[in-house]
């Protein structure tokens, strides 16, 4: 389920992701700890950079700083199509 707009979509469609202490990061493979999923779509990454409070699927809150540092890092490698 995506993040940003609440959407359904396979795992393979979705881009994952952790938080570390007040940073998210993208996973592939193996994680312990708690992780959610976005589309790899910029429109899902701004809205979930605009979302406020608790993020259910972390199990924390993540700054509205943090989230918008990591949607531009997301749209930086989408430059590079690492992403998709």
């Amino acid at each position: 389920m995506c993040m940003g707009c609440g959407g359904r979509a396979p795992q393979a469609e979705l881009v994952r992701l952790a938080a570390a202490d007040d940073t998210l990061v993208l996973v592939s493979g193996r994680h312990t700890g708690r992780t959610g999923y976005l589309h790899r779509q910029p429109e899902c990454w701004d809205r979930f950079a605009g979302r406020k409070g608790l993020l259910r699927s972390l199990g924390r809150n993540v700054s509205l700083t943090s989230r918008g540092t990591f949607v531009q890092q997301l749209k930086r490698l989408e430059q590079f199509a690492m992403v998709r």
